[in-house]
C-alpha cells in the first residue's frame, strides 16, 4: 500500500516511540534511510508490515501517485513469492474438492439409476411375515429401573402441565421411586393412566421465515415427566421383547440402538456398486 507520512499514522500502542514528543519516523527496510519528512514517499507491505522507499524499489513518483489513488494491496519480494505460493496451493485444493464432489455426485446420480431400474411399482414385494410364538410376558416394575430413569433425567428440560420440575425429580430421586414403583404397577394391573398425565400444554416453536405467519411454527407439546418416564420404560420392554424374539426386520434402521438412517444409506450405496 502507498503511503505519505499523514496517512500512516496509526493508533496501535506497538508503533508508539520511546516518547510520544518524538516526531514519527519510517525506515526503509532496504537502505535503512530514516524519513521524518511530511511528504516522505513510502510503500508498506500487507505482510511483513516493512516499509520501503520508491528509490530502493525503482518507482517513479507518477507510479507512485497512481498506487495512492488506489486501495490495491501491494507486497514485498519476499512476500509475493509467499503469497503467490498460497494461492497456488489454494487453487489446487479448490480444484481437488471440485474434482471430489463431482465424482459423489456422478455416484448419486449412477445409483439412482440403479435403483430405478430395479424397482417396479407394480411388482412391490410383500413383508414376510413373521411368527409370534412368544408372547411377551407380564412386565414387573422395579425400583432400580425407576430410579435409573429419574437419575438420568436432564434439569434443563421444561416440565408438564403438572409443573413437576426435572431438578426437583432428580434431587429426591430417592425418596420417591418406591411409590412412583407402585403407581406404575398400578397402572398396568389396570390398563390405565391418571387423567393429569393425559393432559399437555402445548407451545409454538418459531422454525424460520416470517414470524406473523402461522405455518412458520410447530407445536411442541409438554406432558408429565413421570408419565414420560413410565413410557420409557414400557418401550424398553418393548424392544427387548422383540430383540429376543428376533421379531425386528434386518431392514429395520430408525428407532433402533446401534442402527441409524445414515448406515442404511451406507449399505445401499454399498449393496449398488456390487451391481
Amino acid at each position: 500500500m502507498a503511503l505519505t507520512r499523514k496517512s500512516s499514522i496509526t493508533s496501535s500502542k506497538s508503533s508508539l516511540r520511546t516518547s510520544q514528543d518524538e516526531d514519527e519516523a519510517w525506515t526503509c527496510a532496504k537502505c535503512t534511510k530514516i524519513f521524518k519528512e511530511s511528504d516522505a514517499q513510502l510503500m508498506e507491505c500487507q505482510r511483513c508490515k516493512e516499509h520501503f522507499c520508491i528509490t530502493c524499489l525503482k518507482k517513479t513518483k507518477a507510479k507512485y501517485s497512481m498506487l495512492c489513488k488506489t486501495d490495491a494491496m501491494w507486497f514485498c519480494g519476499k512476500c509475493r513469492i509467499v503469497m503467490e505460493q498460497h494461492a497456488v496451493t489454494d487453487i489446487e485444493i479448490e480444484r481437488r474438492c471440485k474434482q471430489i464432489m463431482e465424482n459423489f455426485e456422478e455416484r448419486i446420480t449412477s445409483l439412482e439409476k440403479t435403483v430405478d431400474n430395479k424397482c417396479d411399482e407394480d411388482r412391490v414385494p410383500t413383508p414376510n411375515q413373521v411368527p409370534v410364538t412368544t408372547e411377551m410376558p407380564k412386565q414387573k416394575i422395579k425400583e432400580e429401573v425407576v430410579l435409573k430413569h429419574l437419575s438420568a433425567l436432564k434439569i434443563d428440560k421444561s416440565p408438564g402441565m403438572d409443573k413437576l420440575h426435572l431438578r426437583l425429580l432428580k434431587e429426591i430421586a430417592e425418596s420417591i421411586t418406591k411409590p412412583l414403583c407402585i403407581i406404575f404397577s398400578q397402572s398396568l394391573e389396570n390398563k390405565t393412566v391418571p387423567n393429569d398425565w393425559k393432559n399437555a400444554m402445548i407451545s409454538a416453536i418459531f422454525k424460520k421465515g416470517n414470524k406473523s405467519l402461522a405455518k412458520n411454527y410447530r407445536p411442541v407439546s409438554l406432558t408429565s415427566v413421570v408419565c414420560k418416564i413410565m413410557e420409557k420404560m414400557m418401550r424398553e420392554f418393548i424392544i427387548e421383547h422383540m430383540k429376543t424374539n428376533n421379531l425386528f426386520s434386518k431392514k429395520q434402521y430408525g428407532f433402533i440402538a446401534g442402527r441409524t438412517t445414515g448406515l442404511q444409506l451406507l449399505e445401499v450405496m454399498i449393496s449398488g456398486q456390487r451391481h
